[in-house]
């Protein structure tokens, strides 16, 4: 008797996978209709219990949002992941807008605004001029993080804003942001002040003297590229071209001066800024940067809310030899180092009032100080670090004999050079330092660095 084969076993994984082809397959769901800044979606009013519109508003649905290829993420590589785009029509005026975005979770919303040029014959999103997010103004640091950007625009150019998330994706409930506006119109300038805008007829500015500069009107234009943690409502510009290479001291005086940021390249864009300086108190703001000989500086004065006929004044003049701490006597400078003198992290727990500094004599250094005209003492730091240093060599009658200037000396071991401001003479001489305390204010490390020259 013949029996029929008996068809092989087949593998039970196998057996699943034709059982899932033969299933219909479910549709991925598709990215929202404003995924691209060449469709963006618009703000609609927003009716309050009363029945009151008071505001525009818009819901982004980024869940299956996908990234934009060729268009800067101004807040880092991170930024941006995934996002939608609104548009902001052209207005007949100058206009202020302020746009917030939060949503149901912690994760703060990453927020950016393009002002377009002027009768765009489309979308154009090559340089942000306003964002905000992680990192950008403390918006993640708050008890309900929100980010928000604010800007004024001349009239006929419409803006286009981003709105994006990072990170993993979530939920989609948890990754759906709403995102207000708040558009109002502006008094319309007899024209805007000179130099609000970067490129080819802004004004030279000159050097070794006070050069005015008009804020009134002053708007954010598309040229203008955003710099995070120094953001203003508006900004005018000036520029000069170095006829040598060396340090450049550029001051900003006037209340209505907000920021001070400095460029360096054929046109300001966000890969060439040197530095940013806000305003933290009274007083200029300051920046020291390395000029270039025939490589443009580009100045930007940002100004928030100025007054009719409010101004600022711009000086700059050689920077050798002159010492810039934290963005000036009226600034702060938030990013660490660079030519605004912004201080390192750690300076935000130094306090040198617990702090102290002690050392051998130094007899031997007086005399090599008295020949060369400089000085290196080898001192030890408890408590460190000190910031914002001023030491000062304190002898006879109480004069300053040698002094130096340091953003920062870390704790332990570290050797300080002074350079002398007088001939030395007989008699005791005192290592005298100052730096911040816990409050930012410069106080007296304790010292018993001595010497005695016979």
């Amino acid at each position: 008797m013949v029996h029929a084969p008996v068809p092989a076993r087949r593998p039970a994984a196998l057996l699943l996978a034709l059982a899932a082809m033969a299933l219909p397959q479910a549709a991925s769901a598709a990215p929202p209709p404003n995924d691209s800044p060449t469709s963006p979606g618009t703000f609609q009013p927003f009716t309050a219990e009363n029945g009151t519109p008071t505001q525009l508003q818009a819901t982004a649905e980024l869940a299956e949002a996908t990234p934009d290829f060729g268009v800067p993420r101004c807040l880092g590589p991170s930024s941006f992941a995934r996002t939608v785009w609104y548009v902001i029509p052209a207005e007949s005026a100058p206009h202020e807008i302020s746009v917030e975005a939060s949503g149901e979770t912690l994760g703060v919303v990453d927020l950016a605004a393009f002002v377009q040029p002027q009768d765009a014959p489309g979308s154009v999103a090559t340089q942000p001029n306003a964002c905000d997010g992680i990192g950008a103004g403390g918006a993640d640091a708050a008890e309900e993080p929100t980010s928000g950007i604010s800007l004024r625009v001349p009239a006929g150019r419409a803006v286009l804003v981003q709105v994006g998330r990072r990170g993993p994706v979530g939920t989609a409930d948890n990754e759906r942001a709403i995102v207000s506006l708040d558009d109002r119109a502006l008094p319309v300038p007899a024209a805007p002040p000179p130099g609000d805008s970067a490129g080819p007829g802004t004004p030279l500015a000159g050097t070794n003297v006070d050069n005015v500069l008009p804020l009134t009107g002053a708007t954010i234009t598309e040229e203008d590229p955003a710099q995070p943690p120094c953001p203003s409502l508006g900004s005018v510009w000036r520029k000069i071209v170095p006829a040598r290479t060396g340090p450049r001291l550029i001051t900003a005086n006037g209340s209505e001066a907000e920021t001070l940021t400095v460029f360096q390249g054929a046109a300001p864009t966000g890969d060439n800024v040197l530095d940013c300086v806000d305003r933290a108190g009274r007083g200029a703001l300051e920046m020291l940067v390395q000029a270039k000989a025939r490589k443009t500086l580009w100045i930007r004065i940002g100004t928030d809310d100025p007054p009719d006929a409010a101004s600022a004044s711009l000086r700059i003049e050689p920077g050798t030899g002159a010492f810039v701490v934290d963005g000036g006597p009226g600034g702060f400078d938030p990013t660490s180092f660079g030519p605004g003198g912004g201080f390192p992290s750690e300076c935000g727990r130094a306090d040198a009032s617990k702090s102290s500094l002690s050392g051998p004599p130094f007899k031997g250094a007086l005399k090599q100080l008295s020949k060369r005209g400089a000085l290196t003492l080898s001192a030890t730091i408890k408590k460190g670090p000190l910031c914002d240093v001023d030491a000062r060599l304190v002898g006879p009658r109480g004069k300053v004999y040698a002094k130096a200037r340091s953003i920062r000396l870390k704790g332990g071991r570290r050797r300080i050079r002074l350079t002398r401001t007088r001939k030395l003479t007989r008699g005791s001489y005192t290592l005298q330092v100052t730096a911040l305390d816990a409050l930012g204010d410069p106080v007296r490390v304790r010292s018993t660095v001595k010497a005695r020259l016979a």
